[in-house]
Formats: C-alpha cells, structure tokens, sequence
C-alpha cells in the first residue's frame, strides 16, 4: 500500500508540474496572438482581466467533479472519518471567499505582467513563492522554520533578483530598422510588470497558506474547495470585466490598455472584442480552450499536494516547470524571431541561468537535500518527504487517493 501512496503522490507532482508549465506557455500563446476582426487593423490579444474570468471558469468547471463524487460510498465513509478525527464536514463555504481573492488579485497581476516580461523570467520569480510561503505559514500556521531554511530563502531570494535585473542590465537588441529611443520606456513597463509579479507571488502565499488552514479544520475534497473558489472569482470577475469594459483608461496607460475599434478611445477590458477575436480565430479559441483545461488541473494537483503533504511542498513543487519553461519559450523564439518570447542576449541568458541556479540550491537548502553542517546541525530533514511520511503514517496503510 505504501508504494501505491507514494506513487500517487509522484503522479501528482508530475501532473502539476506539466498542467503548470503547459498553462504558462498557452497563455503566453494566447497574448503574442495578432488578431483581424471585422478588416480592422491586426492587433495583439491583450485581455489580462477576461482570461483571469476564463480561468476561474476553469476551476469552477471542478464542482461539477464534485458533485458526482459526493455521491459514492467512499466520500461518505471519508466523512465519517473525518468527523472522528475531528474536521467538520459541514463547511462554511465564506471562508473559502479568502483563499479565492488572493488567487484572483494574484492571477490578475500575473497576466498582465505576462504581457512584458519573457515566459522564463515570469515563472523563475514565481519561485519566490516559497519566501512569502515561508513567512506565512510562520505566522498564521505557527509552523517553526529552521534556520537553514532562512538561509535557503535568502539563496531564493538572491535567485530572483538576478534573474529579474537579467532582462534589464542587457535588454534585448532592437531590430535594425527600428530607430525608435523607447529604452526607458521598456525599461519602466519591466520593472512595474516585475512588481506586479512579485506582488502576486505574495498573494500566492496567503492563499497557500490559507488553504492549508482550511484543511486543517474541514474535511474538503481537492475538487470541492477548487471548485468553490472557481466560483467565487468567476462571479466577482465577470461584474468587475463587464465594468471594466466601459471604464476609459488614462492617457498615460493607453500603451497598456485596449483601443475600442474605430475609435481613439482606450479601456481597461474590452469584453466584445475578446469574444470576437477568440471566435474570429479557431487557433486563438484552442489556445482558449487548453488554457481553462491546463489551469483546471494544476490547480486540482496543486491543491491535492497541500492537502496531502503541506503548503511549502506545493511551492517548492512550482519551481521544477520553469526549465520546460524555458526551454519551450527559447526554441520558440530561435524558430520565430517575430516572437520574441524571450532575450536571447547571451549575457542575459548567462545571468538569468545563474539567477536559476542559485534559487534551485536555495530550494533544495530549504527542503533538506543540501545539508549546511554550521546550521542546525543534524536536525535537516527534507519537509516534503518529512510531512509526506506523517501523513502515511496517519493513514495506517488505507489509500491516500481522494475519497
């Protein structure tokens, strides 16, 4: 039995590892689209606020899941379970509003600054996650972090500055015939898109963490509490896109927002022109379609592995797809130049494998597998596998797959 637990732990990790890098790399197909609608001019798929909608469509899609697994026998002896271990069973679904919100203002922020920044850069500093994960779960989990596991935040954190500069101290090479001077100005849009990624990253650990606290006193399917927070953000983001659709953007943001066709006016979200544009491009519509499947599913496999190992494990987790990351952006962007997924600079691309290096050796000095003999000596246990074997051994050998 042990072996088929820990195996469905592996086939959890491996799926959200490839859900999450796939999610990544669709949305990034998703705003490097140019699309024609109606003979107006080509434009580029910029809907930050209508694919967050999409998104939490996605995960609400998971209740449905639920709904049918509430019904079988097992589900009920799982109860059943759970109440003698003391989680309530009858749960009070407002609270699930705050992991919700955090995922909502966190996945905002992410897609808009997916819009400037290359798809690498975008998921190396979202290992940054294990930080806020870290201080978090000090805070509101009251769970003790050793002093080597400072000392690998402190590695992270160094990891993510390097690799956030990289794009910056060498940008990438203009084409020869443009002759435009907008270095500041692509200098300034990178660094408020840096910001607005490492603020989510914060929001991400709120809401991993949260998450775990919930767990800790209901007894909550993976499907169900998905499912619920897919709901609360799909209700409150198609008020907020609908609104958004008719609220003029200033002028010194016009470069970010979108033009209503045929007119000079800009808005925040343009609602009728994401529907026209995705139905107006069959490619466009698949890479729509992928983008709720892949973020359904990493988001059921992330929140099984905080359910079955811990918060910080699901962090540490998020870091391994940033190579397949990388790796699908720059064979991308060496077929198709016109892309430019990424900076192909080879000083940017130096520093940014450096910045990665250092945040892996910071990961793997948090969870254990690089042990420093001058910190806690002794005591460096590896948290994922650590939690993972009190949470067998909690089971006394029954089936770890949800009930």
């Amino acid at each position: 039995m042990g072996d088929k637990q820990s195996s469905f732990i592996t086939l959890l990790i491996t799926a959200m590892i490839l859900s999450g890098a796939a999610n990544t790399i669709v949305y990034k197909l998703q705003n490097t689209s140019k699309v024609t609608v109606d003979g107006w001019a080509a434009s580029n798929f910029n809907h930050p606020f209508m694919q967050a909608v999409t998104m939490f469509l996605g995960e609400s899609l998971c209740i449905l899941l639920f709904l049918n697994i509430k019904k079988k026998p097992d589900y009920k002896q799982g109860c059943i379970e759970a109440a003698a271990k003391g989680l309530k069973t009858k749960v009070n679904y407002g609270w699930v509003a705050i992991p919700a919100m955090c995922d909502l203002t966190a996945s905002t922020l992410a897609y808009i600054s997916l819009n400037y920044i290359p798809p690498s850069i975008y998921q190396m500093l979202r290992g940054g996650a294990i930080i806020s994960t870290a201080i978090m779960s000090t805070c509101f989990l009251k769970r003790h972090i050793k002093k080597y596991q400072w000392f690998g935040c402190f590695f992270v954190l160094v990891g993510i500055t390097l690799v956030g500069m990289s794009s910056f101290l060498f940008p990438p090479k203009k084409d020869n015939n443009d002759d435009s001077d907008s270095g500041s100005e692509i200098g300034a849009a990178y660094f408020i898109s840096v910001g607005l990624l490492l603020l989510s990253v914060v929001m991400n650990g709120l809401q991993f963490v949260s998450e775990e606290k919930l767990f800790d006193v209901y007894y909550l399917h993976p499907f169900e509490i998905v499912g619920i927070e897919g709901l609360w953000g799909f209700s409150v983001y198609v008020v907020l896109a609908i609104a958004l659709t008719f609220i003029q953007c200033p002028s010194s943001m016009e470069n970010s927002c979108i033009q209503k066709r045929m007119t000079d006016m800009f808005y925040f979200e343009r609602a009728d022109l994401y529907f026209l544009q995705i139905f107006g491009n069959g490619l466009l519509l698949f890479w729509v379609i992928l983008g709720i499947f892949t973020i359904a599913t990493f988001n059921i496999c992330g929140v099984s592995v905080t359910k079955y190992v811990s918060s910080l494990a699901r962090s540490l987790v998020d870091v391994s797809r940033t190579l397949i990351i990388w790796a699908v952006s720059l064979a991308i962007t060496w077929i198709d130049p016109e892309a430019k997924w990424e900076n192909t600079r080879w000083e940017a691309i130096v520093l940014e494998l450096l910045g990665f290096c250092i945040l892996v050796t910071g990961n793997l000095i948090y969870n254990g597998t690089i042990k420093l003999k001058f910190l806690d000596e002794g005591s460096q246990v590896d948290p994922l596998n650590d939690a993972t074997q009190q949470f067998l051994d909690s089971k006394n050998g029954q089936s770890l797959q949800p009930q």
